[in-house]
């Protein structure tokens, strides 16, 4: 693992907390909710595409899933937790790289191997 992968991960953190914010709003105005925790009360909690998009919901504990296709773009995250974990972050950069929202030949290294990608996105949290 070399800085410009944990460079390239650091980065990646603003468009997390982007999609994030883009998510919540997605929610609010797609399902009229008054906030976008509410995708997990029950009539509200269940797999569906969001109306008149691309995209797909999946509530899941305390969290939602947006996603085009399985890995393919949007964001994993749990409502409460500002900040992304390791998985998630990983994940998010993967799935990114799928839709082409980040390079894949900038990302390659880190998304075609698990273990260098898992160093880097720990380090960038961290501060490693």
């Amino acid at each position: 693992m070399t800085e410009t992968h944990v460079e390239l991960v650091r980065q990646a953190i603003p468009l997390w907390y982007a999609n994030v914010a883009w998510a919540k709003e997605l929610l609010v105005r797609a399902f009229g909710l008054a906030e976008a925790q509410e995708i997990l009360a029950p009539p509200n909690r269940r797999f569906r595409t969001i109306p008149n998009t691309c995209w797909s919901v999946r509530p899941h504990g305390i969290g939602v899933d947006i996603f085009k296709a399985p890995d393919v773009g949007g964001i994993d995250f749990d409502f409460d937790k500002p900040d992304p974990d390791e998985w998630r972050l990983a994940r998010f950069i993967q799935r990114q790289v799928n839709d082409g929202q980040l390079s894949y030949q900038t990302f390659r290294d880190l998304v075609e191997d698990d273990e260098l990608l898992r160093q880097a996105v720990a380090a960038a949290l961290h501060g490693a």
